[in-house]
C-alpha cells in the first residue's frame, strides 16, 4: 500500500532540500543498512535466547493463574530448554570455528 500522490510529492521534497542542504548527511542516510544488518549473530542468539526465556516465564505465569499443572510444566521447559539449546548451539559453533581455524 503505497502513499497518496500528495504525500509522496512531499517526501520527495522534503529528501531533495536535505540533499541540498546537506548532502554529506543525506548521503549518509541514503547508505545506512538497517539495524537488523547491522547486528552480529552473537548479539541475535543473545535476544532469541532471552525471547525464549521470555515467553516460557509468561507461559508459567498463565498456567499458575489458570491453576494448570500442564500449562506450569510447558512453560518450565520452555524457559529451561529453549536457552539451554541455544548456549549448546552456540558452544558447538565456537568449538567448530576454533577446530577449522
Amino acid at each position: 500500500m503505497g502513499l497518496p500522490e500528495d504525500e509522496q510529492r512531499e517526501l520527495d521534497d522534503i529528501e531533495h532540500r536535505l540533499a541540498e542542504d546537506d548532502p554529506t548527511f543525506a548521503a549518509k542516510l541514503a547508505t545506512t543498512p538497517p539495524l537488523y544488518r547491522q547486528l552480529t549473530p552473537r548479539v541475535l542468539r543473545l535476544i532469541s535466547l532471552l525471547l525464549i526465556y521470555v515467553v516460557g516465564l509468561v507461559v508459567v505465569i498463565t498456567g499458575v493463574s489458570l491453576s494448570s499443572i500442564v500449562v506450569i510444566a510447558l512453560g518450565a521447559a520452555v524457559a529451561a530448554f529453549g536457552p539451554t539449546v541455544t548456549v549448546v548451539q552456540a558452544w558447538r559453533a565456537r568449538g567448530n570455528d576454533e577446530s577449522s581455524g
